[in-house]
């Protein structure tokens, strides 16, 4: 790419960095309001629901300020890439599904919860894209995606926790990855499946040689799935 090219591509994305940033900066906010307000209106005890972030009543890091709308400007300049030509409701579309995902993932991290307020939205939204034609696959394969993801792994996370006592797959992640499907199908959901557990094992490891963890709290799941996602959706 020569100079005047790159000149091009990044002022072509300008407009969209900037937006990305500003939505970025009401993503650390809401990753604390939204859960706040679930677990308030479930007359849940906060302290219940802690994450590696720590839960609720720990001050969110300060450096969230700086990278969230950082990656947030990223996703939403890759989303709109001018080589690529995306059609405009495609590309908004695009960077409010990586928004919505990042945002989860800062939600998840500190509560271990995902909360249906987000994704059960971004699976319709996800139906609604297919049949407006914006997903490359129709509505009824859409659905039918989400469906099949909701069976094939929902029924071996049902067995596993009447088995064992213990939950393997959270009804939170069940629902991202059948959302997911709604957006790519089931095929790329398996990706984003395989992608975030074996990121899931290394990232657990890593978190408690290096940094520990809190014997209170859980090891969250979504983080992972939207790191995974995320690579899926920029191949």
């Amino acid at each position: 790419m020569s100079h005047s090219d790159l000149l091009h591509s990044t002022w072509a994305s300008l407009p969209w960095l900037v937006a990305g940033t500003l939505a970025g900066l009401w993503l650390v906010p809401l990753a604390r309001l939204i859960p706040q307000r679930v677990l308030q209106g479930a007359q849940a005890d906060l302290q219940e629901w802690q994450g590696p972030g720590g839960g609720l009543e720990r001050p969110a890091p300060e450096a969230r300020r700086i990278w969230v709308p950082m990656l947030n400007a990223a996703l939403w300049g890759f989303s709109a890439n001018p080589t690529s030509q995306p059609e405009f409701w495609s590309a908004l579309l695009g960077a409010c599904l990586a928004s919505a995902l990042l945002l989860l993932a800062l939600i998840d991290w500190d509560t271990t919860l995902l909360p249906d307020w987000i994704v059960l939205p971004l699976g319709a939204a996800g139906l609604g894209a297919s049949h407006a034609g914006l997903t490359g696959h129709s509505l009824l394969a859409s659905a039918a995606s989400a469906a099949l993801v909701l069976f094939v792994l929902g029924v071996p996370a049902w067995l596993f926790q009447r088995l064992r006592g213990a939950r393997g797959l959270g009804g939170g992640d069940l629902k991202l990855l059948a959302a997911l499907a709604a957006w790519w199908g089931v095929v790329s959901v398996l990706y984003v499946v395989l992608g975030a557990s074996l990121l899931t094992v290394v990232w657990n490891l890593a978190w408690r040689r290096f940094k520990g963890l809190d014997p209170e709290a859980e090891w969250p799941f979504g983080p992972a799935i939207v790191a995974a996602a995320l690579v899926v959706w920029s191949m």
